[in-house]
């Protein structure tokens, strides 16, 4: 039973763990977002079994989530590329994946850095070796960004399930509110549906300042 850990404003925090869940219903800190799925919970956490459906649950003050730069290991290199080499376009397992630096390390490029460094099968990993993309004419599906945290979008790559379960949680909610133009994850315009109000900090919220926030 995955736990999406919602701000005030519906912008997504966290998957958060069932023991977590507890400590915030008790500390009165939470609310669902459904009443029916409220009555099962309660009754799932009496019984101590779990479905193994999405929960949606939001804070009922809003928490100011500073923004900052993840680091560029493998796993969120993984994560950003989607798993995909970003040279020939192939999905594949982590294990037949490689992190290829764009700019050699040899010739000048940087070791650690998102803008140069890539997801590539081993293949292409092989053929490029020590030579720039055109060198041996590779060439990148996309130029590689930093991922600074929207911390939501590691968060749906990680948790497909959760992503659908929040996508259908917007559809649901948006047209009520009239604002449309907020789809996307995160948006602040979300502030402005009724009954989402107040401002507060991580840690008066309880939820912490680290990339495990609610856990």
């Amino acid at each position: 039973m995955p736990v999406l850990l919602l701000n005030a404003s519906l912008q997504p925090l966290n998957v958060i763990s069932r023991r977590r869940l507890v400590v915030l219903l008790t500390k009165e800190r939470i609310a669902f977002l459904d009443d029916a799925v409220q009555d099962l919970v309660v009754r799932e956490l009496a019984q101590r079994r779990f479905s193994d459906g999405v929960i949606v649950v939001r804070l009922l003050r809003n928490i100011v989530v500073p923004r900052r730069m993840l680091r560029p290991n493998r796993r969120n290199l993984l994560l950003r590329d989607e798993h995909c080499c970003q040279y020939c376009g192939v999905h594949a397992a982590p294990p037949e994946l490689t992190i290829d630096h764009v700019i050699p390390v040899s010739r000048g490029g940087r070791s650690s850095s998102w803008e140069n460094q890539v997801v590539a099968c081993k293949r292409c990993n092989g053929r490029k070796a020590n030579h720039l993309p055109a060198e041996v004419h590779l060439r990148l599906r996309r130029p590689p960004r930093p991922v600074v945290q929207e911390y939501a979008h590691l968060l749906f790559l990680r948790y497909p399930e959760v992503r659908r379960a929040y996508e259908e949680l917007l559809r649901s909610a948006l047209p009520q509110s009239g604002l449309a133009s907020a789809a996307a994850p995160g948006r602040s315009a979300l502030t402005a549906l009724p009954g989402f109000g107040g401002t507060t900090r991580l840690g008066e919220a309880g939820i912490g300042q680290s990339s495990s926030w609610g856990r």
